[in-house]
């Protein structure tokens, strides 16, 4: 692991240097491939203190201005169906969680350049008006507490902002929970919550309601896919429950789209074998996932990887990446 981030650092100060040299068109030229790319959350701005993963609007626009341009954007369907043009980088565009800011910017960006995309949307409406994960992220940063107790584990605040138990974080117990369990963490940090200026920081929580879900549903332009009801990681919390998270997010999404549901991406990208059969048997044709678990895997024409955008790095060097297929 550390190695790997070793690597990753190495390869941006080389490619870094290339850019200042004006020897930056050697990697950003032109090659064969496939990539369908994974973008999650976009803001004003292109805040990541409190998440990780969000862009910024005019970083979004730019990015996908430069792809128009040069390369093949094509939408999921054509990906599928290995309709590519030879010669150049062929693109198709993702986005997971569902969030209200997808609809805000990313939306009227893409209808401007004509570009398709699918939208993998989460939906935990009824039970919550977050996810849980981006609620621990706003709490956390702003909380004057400095440990809180939870599931009898006591949490340390650290100098990241993170609360600390035995050397992992609140955040990556919680993935690992049954959503009946992971509610209770809302109680812990009940009073931060309501302490928080939420309208101001909406772009980092708030979530599509149903009626821009089914506005984007009728899009031509675009597609709706299923991304579980409350973005655990199932292959982490009980197989039945696992199943009804899937199941749930499926029929949900369905009624509220009024119409089929057959794309399926699995929150952080973990899944197995069995979790993947599950989704086959109940009508999802399609498995969007992150890494493949095995090399067999990338045989399986109904799943494909995909290339998670790095908001902490400039536009070349997310274009030089991209068309690597590494970053590293």
């Amino acid at each position: 692991m550390l190695w790997m981030r070793i690597k990753y650092r190495l390869g941006l100060i080389y490619k870094t240097i290339l850019f200042k040299l004006g020897l930056g068109k050697l990697l950003l030229k032109n090659r064969y491939g496939e990539r369908i790319l994974l973008f999650h959350g976009i803001d004003a701005i292109g805040e990541t203190k409190y998440n990780s993963r969000f862009i910024s609007k005019a970083f979004f626009e730019e990015f996908i201005k430069y792809i128009t341009t040069h390369y093949n954007v094509i939408s999921l369907d054509d990906f599928y169906q290995n309709k590519f043009k030879k010669g150049t980088l062929n693109i198709a565009i993702t986005f997971d969680d569902g969030y209200l800011n997808n609809y805000k910017y990313a939306v009227p960006i893409l209808e401007k350049y004509n570009i398709p995309a699918c939208f993998y949307i989460t939906t935990i409406h009824e039970k919550a008006p977050y996810l849980w994960a981006d609620f621990l992220d706003l709490v956390s940063y702003h909380t004057e507490k400095t440990s809180v107790v939870f599931e009898r584990n006591l949490y340390q605040k650290s100098a990241k902002k993170e609360f600390i138990w035995n050397k992992i974080s609140i955040k990556n117990v919680a993935k690992a929970l049954p959503y009946d369990v992971l509610k209770m963490i809302y109680q812990v940090f009940e009073d931060d919550w309501k302490a928080l200026p939420t309208e101001d920081l909406k772009d980092y929580w708030k979530l599509m309601n149903a009626k821009q879900i089914k506005e984007i549903a009728d899009n031509p332009l675009f597609t709706i896919g299923a991304h579980g009801e409350t973005h655990a990681s199932l292959i982490d919390i009980p197989l039945a429950a696992a199943k009804q998270e899937i199941l749930n997010s499926k029929k949900q999404l369905e009624t509220i789209c009024n119409q089929p549901i057959t794309e399926f991406a699995f929150p952080f990208g973990f899944y197995n074998q069995e979790l993947a059969d599950y989704c086959s048997e109940i009508g999802f044709e399609r498995l969007l996932l992150v890494d493949y678990n095995t090399k067999e895997d990338v045989k399986n024409e109904a799943w494909k990887n995909r290339f998670v955008m790095n908001p902490y790095i400039s536009l070349e060097q997310q274009l030089a990446c991209l068309l690597k297929g590494s970053y590293f």
